[in-house]
């Protein structure tokens, strides 16, 4: 696992957290984490020098994370969100990119977040339940026929579009 840092703001930082198989160098995260320097964030990106961990490791390794680097706001995709439940235990603030929902404590956490929370989904994703986001008050930015990584197959057009939404979302989350 290697940590990457970009901005020079003073205080508590913001953690990107990467996916499965999918680093912070991909469209999503980028897009995010480009979004997170240019409203001010200091950014500290995660990556894995190696396999990911396991479903049931990245709880407790975000845990570690979060007590080590204290960050003030935390970006997570897919497997990361599994730390969700940390995240809503600790107070912390964050963009959660493709959350696990059907993960019976992810689902839960959401509606316990920090208000200062967004999910950000595709409806042909099979880990989003369209229910559980709307219904945790939280803001939720939802891509209707994206899939787990945001993208339209076979429709690049869509998916570009997409992620200039996604930009566009993410800059007003940010304020």
């Amino acid at each position: 696992m290697r940590i990457d840092s970009a901005g020079h703001v003073p205080g508590a930082p913001t953690l990107v957290l990467p996916g499965r198989g999918y680093d912070a160098d991909r469209p999503v995260l980028r897009v995010v984490r480009d979004e997170l320097l240019a409203a001010g964030h200091r950014v500290l990106t995660l990556s894995w020098d190696g396999p990911a961990p396991t479903a049931a490791d990245t709880p407790d390794l975000v845990r570690a994370l979060l007590h080590d680097l204290r960050p003030n706001f935390v970006v997570a995709k897919s497997l990361t969100t599994l730390a969700l439940p940390v995240a809503a235990d600790l107070a912390l603030a964050g963009i959660w990119l493709t959350p696990l929902l059907d993960e019976p404590a992810v689902g839960l956490a959401a509606a316990r977040s920090h208000a200062h929370t967004l999910l950000v989904g595709g409806t042909a994703d099979p880990s989003w339940n369209r229910t559980l986001a709307h219904e945790s008050d939280r803001e939720v930015l939802e891509f209707v026929g994206a899939d787990h990584v945001l993208e339209f197959p076979g429709d690049p057009a869509a998916t570009a579009d997409a992620l200039d939404r996604l930009r566009a979302g993410v800059r007003e989350f940010l304020g």
